[in-house]
């Protein structure tokens, strides 16, 4: 795993890609638990430029381990 840290302004830009996209389950936490997620699982994408599909299809992958 990267040295790689989530900071508070990652969480922030989540936060409001939840609220557009997810406005249900846009809590702190929940972006948060997000990013931890796809930091674990994403490797591949996070060392190319992901696009919003790329972001929506793994947090489609992340609903299915809540």
């Amino acid at each position: 795993m990267s040295d790689y840290k989530i900071t508070d302004e990652d969480i922030q830009g989540m936060l409001n890609y939840l609220k557009h996209h997810h406005p249900e389950q846009a809590t702190q936490e929940h972006a948060l638990a997000y990013l931890e997620w796809f930091k674990a699982k994403g490797r591949e994408i996070s060392v190319n430029d992901p696009t919003n599909t790329d972001i929506e299809e793994m947090y489609q992958l992340f609903l299915c381990t809540l």
